[in-house]
């Protein structure tokens, strides 16, 4: 039976090799499942797991002329998913510490966020950080930021001190590098469990 199989996925190897959708449509299916389970339990993420084996399978495809040459396809594709895990934390790493020294170079009285590239999980971190501030201090960095008012303007609506206004500003923006920069930390270091993980 095993021989039986071994046997189907080489020859669908050797189909695919050759351009045929229909075989390598089966491989992508034998094998999505798996990938899924093994990916979601290093990134934790759906929308990055479902990210990599996208790219796997576009990578296979592009490629399609040496599937043939795959000896163990099973331990190819894992060690594909891998490094792509890798590379997804550390592009992740990097998207949020180029968030965090962006807060840390950002004049306070600026209030536009529209310069910001957007990054899909660093931009679900962010919001998530955001909306974790005080209830105060998250109402007067929305006014300034996504609502682009004047610290005077939100002092008077609030009925509070521009000052008051402008280090609630400076606390918001200190609390979102510093967790920025935590988690860009954490990414590394899942980076590298993954690295060291058999």
């Amino acid at each position: 039976m095993i021989t039986k199989l071994l046997y189907d996925e080489n020859e669908l190897l050797e189909l695919a090799s050759s351009g045929n959708e229909q075989a390598f449509a089966t491989l992508f299916h034998a094998y999505k499942k798996k990938l899924y389970g093994y990916l979601f339990r290093l990134t934790e993420s759906n929308e990055i797991t479902e990210d990599i084996i996208q790219e796997i399978f576009l990578k296979l495809w592009k490629d399609k002329s040496e599937l043939v040459n795959i000896v163990q396809f099973d331990a190819y594709l894992f060690r594909m998913a891998k490094n792509q895990a890798i590379n997804a934390f550390k592009n992740v790493a990097r998207q949020t510490m180029l968030y965090a020294e962006y807060f840390d170079t950002q004049d306070i009285e600026v209030n536009s966020t529209d310069n910001m590239i957007q990054f899909d999980e660093t931009q679900k971190l962010l919001k998530q950080i955001i909306e974790n501030l005080p209830p105060q201090q998250k109402l007067i960095f929305k006014l300034s930021r996504e609502q682009y008012l004047k610290h005077d303007e939100i002092a008077e609506m609030l009925n509070l001190s521009p000052s008051t206004v402008k280090n609630h500003i400076i606390q918001a923006l200190n609390t979102i590098k510093h967790k920025l920069k935590y988690q860009a930390a954490m990414y590394i270091f899942y980076m590298f469990w993954i690295m060291l993980k058999k």
